[in-house]
């Protein structure tokens, strides 16, 4: 078999079945070191949407075509550092080919030789990724000038990987680094999906067996490491000196980033960076155009919801692949939640939701692969304005009407079931919503299998917010106006509440507002003040205890 559009589908399709069974061992290898534990999950997510995306095209299509297509898709969609180092290799790929559409063994190995990192292509790369690849090429410069035919030149360079990560591997703790488990993993679906030879994802599961049969410490989440409390995926347009602009500003402030993109013939590319940061904002670009920026608190579910121990171990192709204790989470609720206002992004996403600062409506597919990483099948999206809401109608329509394609598994749980658009209209709305439902979570056993508990939790949960919750927008500092705003939300009953100031008020605002809150209503009990930094009108809310 050749290198085509019909390889590179069954490779990435072989990839993301094989990852979404290796998903939660994949996941735990992070918890040896204290990382996030989630490489497998998001390796996972990325192969299936690039899949996805070369499925399309006529199976006899050259190969070239076919790595465009999944480097757009891991450009546009991919999650995680692991999804940017994946659509870095193919990255890398179309690179070595030069736009060749015909593959000879020379190009062959070019290919399989070009380094993944590069100007655009920037990341961290762990000691056993680096060493893997270094070992691999090695083991190609090794074959000399006559060389074989692609599918073993595949195969040959599929198992030096393997020889590096067993090289890099502690035998006595099993420790075995997740991010060059994966892409193992890929090479040796490559190798299978070109050969035809199912049998070397059998050797590659043994392997695996063998390496973490060691009597190492249980695998846990740990909290971020100081300077990494925020993951923030950002999709980003601009020029190649945009972007080493951007680069450089990102590595001042100290933040740990891996970044993958294209340019396009008239020098503007299209860029996907994850960052690893204290401050989102600090990553956000002060040039060219953004598409998403999407923030994430990186502390571990048991510190948001709450996480155990599974007594059962992992079987894969008839191998016990870890026999400690893995962790089992718990299913934590999907929310995706809107914002104009940068100066609550982290306040958000400390609540446990994705947040979206200023979302656009061309990014409906990239918020719809966000969606689908549920692990129950069930996410609720929050707007915060008239904009954000119509976007997600559009969204909730084509899911809920089955017109989205879902045949690839998204995640560990199973397909997205259903899109829940909530109520909210403006900023405060939005985050009295989150806070009552990004927390949410139900008990193993998990999946699709709790979807309409999910969807039942977190519908109860929104009413409820709503129905003890009221917002006016503040435009204006005249007291008139502001007692009327306050006149208009009070009730008998004790209440805390609320002002989100825009970028157009300041303290004068603050105290007019306590003045009227507190000077005639003393039962009263909190008034909290969030520089919200919006455009627009601030916002007063009132919550009843």
């Amino acid at each position: 078999m050749t290198l085509s559009a019909h390889t590179l589908t069954r490779a990435l399709r072989l990839a993301a079945d094989e990852a979404h069974t290796l998903t939660r061992f994949l996941d735990d290898l992070d918890g040896w070191d204290g990382a996030d534990c989630d490489t497998g999950t998001n390796a996972q997510l990325t192969l299936a949407l690039m899949c996805e995306s070369v499925a399309i095209l006529n199976e006899d299509a050259p190969f070239i075509e076919a790595l465009d297509c999944a480097i757009n898709a891991g450009v546009e969609h991919g999650h995680g550092h692991i999804g940017v180092i994946l659509t870095q290799v193919l990255a890398a790929w179309s690179k070595g080919l030069a736009g060749a559409r015909k593959i000879t063994p020379v190009l062959a190995r070019t290919m399989l030789k070009t380094p993944i990192t590069d100007e655009l292509s920037r990341c961290v790369l762990s000691p056993a990724i680096q060493n893997s690849l270094k070992h691999a090429s090695s083991a190609l410069d090794e074959l000399g000038s006559t060389l074989p035919e692609t599918p073993y030149l595949v195969s040959w360079f599929s198992l030096a990987v393997q020889n590096g990560l067993i090289q890099e591997t502690d035998i006595e703790s099993g420790a075995l680094d997740p991010g060059a488990a994966v892409l193992a993993l890929f090479f040796t679906c490559v190798d299978s999906a070109l050969s035809g030879d199912s049998s070397v994802l059998e050797s590659f599961a043994h392997m695996l067996s063998e390496l973490t049969e060691g009597k190492g410490r249980s695998p846990r989440q740990h909290a971020p490491s100081p300077g990494c409390e925020f993951a923030v995926d950002l999709v980003w347009q601009g020029t190649e000196s945009d972007a080493q602009a951007l680069f450089d500003s990102i590595s001042r402030v100290g933040a740990r980033f891996s970044s993958v993109g294209t340019i396009d013939p008239f020098g503007v590319g299209l860029l996907r960076l994850h960052v690893d940061t204290s401050a989102p904002l600090s990553a956000r670009p002060r040039t060219g155009r953004i598409i998403r920026f999407a923030v994430a608190d990186s502390r571990p579910d048991e510190e948001i919801g709450v996480d155990e121990l599974a007594n059962e171990g992992i079987s894969h192709r008839g191998v016990r692949l870890l026999e400690r204790r893995p962790l089992r989470r718990v299913e934590r609720a999907r929310v995706i939640v809107c914002t104009r206002a940068p100066g609550i992004i982290e306040d958000l996403a400390r609540c446990g939701a994705i947040v979206l600062l200023d979302p656009h409506r061309e990014d409906g597919a990239g918020i719809l692969s966000i969606a689908r990483a549920s692990s129950t099948g069930v996410t609720l999206f929050i707007p915060c304005d008239e904009p954000s809401a119509a976007l997600g109608e559009i969204i909730a329509s084509r899911v809920n009407r089955n017109e989205v394609e879902l045949s690839a598994p998204p995640s560990p749980g199973g397909a997205l079931r259903r899109f829940l658009l909530a109520s909210s209209h403006d900023e405060l709305m939005a985050f009295t919503i989150v806070q009552a439902t990004a927390g949410l979570f139900v008990p193993q056993p998990g999946g699709p299998q709790v979807a309409h508990t999910m969807e039942r939790i977190v519908i109860d949960a929104e009413k409820k917010a709503l129905d003890h919750s009221a917002t006016r927008p503040i435009d204006s500092e005249d007291p008139a106006l502001i007692a009327q705003a306050v006149t208009d939300l009070e009730t008998a009953a004790a209440s805390n509440w609320r002002l989100l100031l825009s970028r157009a008020h300041g303290p004068e605002l603050v105290a007019l507002v306590r003045q009227f809150i507190f000077g005639t209503r003393s039962w009263q009990r909190d008034f909290e003040v969030l520089m919200g930094g919006q455009s627009g009108p601030s916002i007063l809310e009132r919550t009843q205890i």
